[in-house]
């Protein structure tokens, strides 16, 4: 029964990160603040000689520019729930591991396909190039050692790592997981420790009535759950059908570029869910939360799967037109009504220029408003005024009429030309006593002296010349 453990070893900073957008030495601590020590460090932290464990006095003496940051676990929490569900389209069965937090396992047990190859390992490294989170992973017969097996070896998930032993493996393997990283009381590990135990394998071979007369049940029992001799039940998470991304902004901001940044990391948490669910949506909703004021809007694209940068100048423009008066404080994003999604799959001569048209048309119709931009459709009336109608870009039907132009002026204008003369072929109109327009006309081409083509018409009532359109 393999599972698939997930590990965020810098989870609190990298999130600080993502809601600072600055590049600066970050560092987690308790709820003590100043008085505690660091739970996490970033990469630039981690340069500068910081380490986990140290005090934050040291580390202000060491670094004095250091930014320390206490822990937000509702903010923690949604991270890992937005991981959870990226897990559970692999199988249903995903576990939250509260002992060697932050982590998650899932039960690959009938997912073969991933469990060849180096499938499952690109798809966890595609997950955190998108999240940009730095994760490690391991596989292994119990969620527990899966997780203390990702800590232990410090897998980063590139696709030239190697974290899946064979099952034969996995019995060498876990004795020689270090006692440090067990998931037991601190004073047991150094008690473990003063007696020269150092791996698990030391710990398997001690007598297990004089351990327990020791140190407790505690130690026994996570190696007992470690290596599969006892059953280690976990509640199985759950996840609710919304496909939403809620993100508070780390200071009030009333304009697009600040906001620019939030978003983009919405959408691109929702896209991911949505692929990974096979899944789509043509409707989004954005909401900003300011002091007492909101502001929400729908965006209805035509495709799809229309990328994150698409929508993303969509949402730019639509937001450079109705700009804010107030002040924004918490940014939320919904997918609307999604569908299933397969795909699309495209013909090897097909150059995408379907595509880009519709994407042309998308980026219009937030430009210069939804009723600037229409289709032309057909409308089953003989007469040039009335034979078509505007419609949404994409809803069109009907057949042009190759005899007809398409550009027609909205006011046909007299023609003042004593020569011209009517020519043999003519469209004949007659009709339109029904709803009061009525009309009686011969219809033809006619080239200007200029040299364009016009679309002219003689009123046989009034026996006079109208021109009506220009043909291209």
């Amino acid at each position: 029964m393999p599972w698939l453990a997930v590990q965020f070893p810098h989870l609190g900073v990298e999130l600080r990160e993502r809601a600072q957008a600055e590049t600066v030495a970050l560092a987690l601590v308790g709820a003590q603040g100043s008085a505690g020590t660091l739970l996490q460090v970033n990469a630039i932290a981690l340069q500068a000689g910081l380490r986990t464990g140290m005090t934050t006095a040291r580390a202000l003496a060491m670094l004095p520019e250091l930014q320390l940051c206490t822990r937000d676990p509702a903010l923690e929490a949604e991270a890992l729930s937005h991981w959870a569900r990226l897990l559970y389209s692999l199988a249903p069965q995903v576990v939250l591991l509260e002992e060697i937090s932050p982590a998650l396992a899932v039960n690959i047990t009938g997912n073969t396909r991933l469990q060849q190859g180096r499938a499952l390992l690109e798809e966890v490294a595609a997950w955190a190039a998108a999240t940009r989170l730095s994760v490690s992973a391991g596989v292994a017969p119990t969620p527990l050692g899966a997780a203390l097996l990702a800590q232990w070896q410090g897998t980063s998930c590139s696709p030239s790592s190697s974290f899946c032993p064979a099952a034969a493996d996995w019995a060498l393997l876990w004795p020689r997981i270090p006692i440090t990283l067990l998931p037991c009381a601190a004073t047991t590990r150094a008690a473990l420790l003063a007696l020269g135990v150092r791996h698990c394998a030391q710990l398997q071979a001690l007598d297990r009535a004089d351990l327990v007369r020791r140190l407790g049940p505690e130690p026994l029992r996570v190696l007992d759950r470690l290596n599969g001799r006892a059953s280690d039940p976990r509640s199985a998470l759950s996840f609710p059908a919304d496909l939403e991304a809620s993100i508070p902004l780390h200071s009030e901001i009333s304009h697009w570029e600040g906001l620019r940044f939030a978003l983009h990391r919405a959408l691109q948490d929702i896209h991911l869910l949505l692929r990974t669910q096979a899944q789509a949506s043509r409707s989004w909703l954005l909401q900003l939360q300011g002091r007492g004021r909101q502001w929400s809007s729908t965006l209805e694209v035509r495709d799809p799967a229309t990328d994150v940068e698409m929508l993303l100048t969509l949402w730019q423009w639509r937001l450079q037109q109705q700009p804010l008066d107030f002040a924004v404080h918490t940014l939320r994003l919904q997918a609307l009504a999604p569908q299933h999604w397969s795909g699309r799959q495209a013909a090897w001569w097909q150059d995408g220029a379907e595509e880009t048209r519709w994407q042309l048309v998308e980026q219009l119709r937030q430009r210069l408003g939804a009723i600037a931009v229409h289709a032309i459709a057909g409308v089953a009336d003989h007469r040039p005024d009335y034979a078509w109608q505007r419609v949404p870009p994409g809803s069109g039907q009907g057949e042009a009429n190759s005899a007809r132009p398409l550009w027609l002026l909205a006011q046909a204008l007299p023609l003042h030309a004593p020569s011209l003369c009517m020519p043999a072929q003519v469209e004949r109109i007659e009709g339109g006593w029904w709803d009061g327009q009525d009309q009686s006309r011969d219809y033809f081409r006619w080239r200007h002296p200029a040299g364009t083509q016009c679309w002219v018409y003689r009123d046989r009532r009034q026996a006079r010349f109208y021109v009506h359109g220009y043909f291209a």
